[in-house]
């Protein structure tokens, strides 16, 4: 996988009609994995409540590989998208009307790249230990995260933008 900081550099030729299949396939990925993010969530508050450490740290890591693989799909339509942007200028005005939200979700897909590590920054030992769980509002770096259903909006907004189907 392209690195996050490097990844509009050398990309592959593609046609616009590949890279619109692209968008189209990993938006469907992204969506269909949304309830299963929440089912993920239900499972590490089940782990909270239950007051096991190692089952919520487990709980946590489960839901962060669920939580990559979302976040990857809206990598690949962000990349597809710049490279769309480049011969379309209707797409690169998608492009600067959601890149708040495009540029979160690629940040939180590169820190990702070490799940570990960002699981073990959720846990606050002379705090609010697992909270975020409860919260449902997780750090990433400087990013407060989840994925959630404002989430999932701005994805199908991005989505219907790229279509056509709002005005940018």
């Amino acid at each position: 996988m392209r690195d996050v900081q490097n990844r509009h550099r050398n990309l592959p030729q593609r046609t616009p009609e590949m890279l619109y299949n692209v968008v189209r396939k990993f938006y469907r990925g992204a969506v269909s994995h949304f309830d299963l993010i929440q089912e993920k969530k239900q499972e590490a508050r089940a782990a909270l409540e239950a007051g096991d450490h190692n089952k919520i740290r487990a709980a946590v890591h489960t839901l962060f590989l669920e939580f990559h693989f979302y976040v990857t799909c809206w990598l690949q339509i962000e990349l597809a998208l710049y490279r769309l942007a480049r011969q379309d200028e209707r797409l690169a005005q998608v492009i600067e009307r959601y890149r708040s939200s495009l540029e979160k979700h690629v940040a939180v897909r590169q820190l990702l790249e070490q799940t570990e590590a960002c699981v073990e920054a959720q846990f606050q030992p002379n705090g609010d230990g697992w909270s975020c769980v409860q919260k449902d509002a997780y750090v990433f770096g400087s990013i407060i995260f989840t994925v959630d259903e404002e989430s999932l909006q701005d994805l199908h907004a991005v989505y219907q933008a790229i279509w056509g189907k709002v005005d940018c």
